[in-house]
Order: C-alpha cells, then sequence, then structure tokens
C-alpha cells in the first residue's frame, strides 16, 4: 500500500482463457483489492470532505457538490473518506454513521429519494408507507446515529423525470440540511451543475468542484508508478517512458478509475505471461475497450 489519498476498488475478470494458475491466485486477488494512492486532486476533494465534515453546527450549514467524468474517481473518494471517519469494530462509536452515504434513483422521485437513505442505515421501513412517514422517520434516525455528513451520489439521475417531483427532491436535500443543520454533499457527473442550476438558491448553497481528467504529463507518470508498485510486480516498470504513459493515458482517456482497471488487468497479464512488469508488449496484450468506444456501441 502506498500513499493516503485516494481508494480504488479494483474489480473485474481478467478476459483472458488462461486460468490463473493456484500458486497465484493470492497475488491477484491482492491486484484486485482496493489499494490506496496519493494525487493532488484526490487530497483536494478529500479535504474539502473533512472541512464539512468538521464544520461546527450553524442555522445554514455549506454544501458541496461534487462532479466528474463517469468514473474518475468520485465515489472511490467518498468511500475512502467513509471508512477513515467509521468507527472501528471494538470502538465506544461502533454502528455509528457519523457519514450516511447513499445513491439517487433513477429519476426524480422523492419517495425512491427516502427508500435510498433509509435503506443505507439498514433501517427498517416500508416501501408503501407515506412519504411523509418516512420523512419523520430521516429526521429521526440521522441525529440518533450521530450522521455528520450526508452524501448523496448520482445526482444527474434526477434529471430524469418531472421537473416539480425533481424540485422537490431537490428541496428535501436542502431541507435535511436546515433541520438537522448538518452539510449535505451531491455528487455527480457534469450533468449534476445542470441539476442544480435549476434553482438559484441551491446554486449558491451547493459550492461546486470539479474532478478534471488526468492530463498527459509527470504527475500522471507519478501516480502510474505508486499505482503499480501496490500491485507488487517483481521488476520496477518504466514510467519515464513517454510512449509507455503515453499509451496508458491514451487507453484509459485520463480517467482515473480507468487508469487503475486498466493497469490491474495488465498486473494480472504480465504474472500469467510470467513476465512481471507493465511495458508496451503487456498493454498490447489486455483485453480493451476504449470508455469512449463503449458508448458508442452502447448507441
Amino acid at each position: 500500500m502506498v500513499g493516503t489519498a485516494d481508494l480504488f476498488a479494483v474489480q473485474g475478470t481478467l478476459a483472458f482463457d488462461v486460468p490463473v494458475p493456484a500458486e497465484l491466485d493470492e497475488r491477484v486477488r491482492r491486484i484486485r483489492a482496493a489499494r490506496y494512492v496519493d494525487y493532488d486532486t484526490g487530497t483536494a476533494v478529500l479535504r474539502r470532505l473533512a472541512w464539512l465534515y468538521d464544520h461546527p453546527t450553524v442555522p445554514r450549514p455549506p454544501c458541496s457538490l461534487i462532479y466528474a467524468d463517469t468514473n474518475n474517481g468520485k465515489t472511490a473518494l467518498a468511500i475512502k473518506f467513509i471508512r477513515d471517519v467509521s468507527p472501528r469494530e471494538g470502538s465506544p462509536e461502533y454502528g455509528r454513521h457519523p457519514v450516511v452515504y447513499c445513491q439517487a434513483p433513477p429519476f426524480a422521485d422523492l419517495a425512491g429519494f427516502y427508500d435510498s437513505i433509509l435503506r443505507a442505515l439498514k433501517a427498517p421501513y416500508r416501501s408503501s408507507a407515506r412519504v411523509q412517514a418516512k420523512w419523520d422517520q430521516i429526521l429521526h434516525l440521522l441525529p440518533a446515529v450521530g450522521t455528520r455528513l450526508l452524501i448523496l451520489d448520482e445526482v444527474n439521475n434526477l434529471l430524469a423525470g418531472k421537473p416539480d417531483q425533481r424540485l422537490l427532491v431537490l428541496n428535501s436535500l436542502k431541507g435535511i440540511s436546515n433541520e438537522l443543520r448538518i452539510p449535505v454533499v451531491a455528487m455527480g457527473t457534469q450533468d449534476a451543475v445542470r441539476v442544480f442550476q435549476t434553482d438559484q438558491q441551491l446554486g449558491n448553497r451547493f459550492e461546486p468542484m470539479g474532478i478534471p481528467r488526468w492530463t498527459l504529463g509527470k504527475d500522471y507518470a507519478l501516480f502510474l508508478a505508486r499505482f503499480v508498485q501496490s500491485l507488487e510486480l517483481k521488476q520496477e516498470s518504466n514510467f519515464r517512458s513517454k510512449d509507455l504513459v503515453g499509451r496508458i493515458h491514451g487507453m484509459a482517456e485520463g480517467l482515473t478509475g480507468e487508469t487503475c482497471k486498466l493497469l490491474a488487468l495488465a498486473a494480472e497479464a504480465a504474472i500469467q505471461a510470467r513476465r512481471e512488469i507493465i511495458d508496451w508488449e503487456m498493454m498490447e496484450q489486455v483485453p480493451w475497450i476504449m470508455p469512449s468506444e463503449r458508448r458508442r456501441i452502447a448507441r
């Protein structure tokens, strides 16, 4: 493990026909495990979350809107932050929820929004219950479990559905912050900015913070080196090579999550090939479809 600023859960099965030998199975499992890697933008986002989390109680708590392209690290950062501040098993605070993370419903729907929060709290509820009853339950439960920060991911989903329902969800999000005097963080794609600009008060309340794609350069090369170091290959990969770094950047299209997934696949390929290094030849063997090409195929 290296660094302490970001979390990436590398998942998936290597799409090769050759099975991983039993003696290498544990190494492959470690490659697919979550890991921490420092990078400047991730550190800035985590600091913003920490500032909101530690903010004193005020009548109008600050809120944030964190937006980024799909698979560019925003959700991973939220999960890492939650893991950092959640009480450990055996501590007096274990079982409390200082940060509640949930996802917006697939379309603008007030009942679905409340259901998402209640599921995150693992609270018993009836999906057919009145909306007012769910609202009352949420206002009771969040203080009871010590919630200091609410994170709602995928808020760009709210663009689907009727505008009046979208406004109800957004007003409820603001209402939770006002009633309980806790900060709220909304997360989503660039479309999330459009969601909050539909209302001037919400636009002012939720200060936007973007996570840009990587540009090709030394910082990206350093990120690659740190990430691959954590994969524990037996030979050092040469990320001083502009050609190799450029190749990886192009395949991942500068996206953090795609970069991590790509490198993990390349590391598995390297282990299978008994080469223990990520180089140009290894990148040629990775089964990979670029993110933009996946979207084109889907259309």
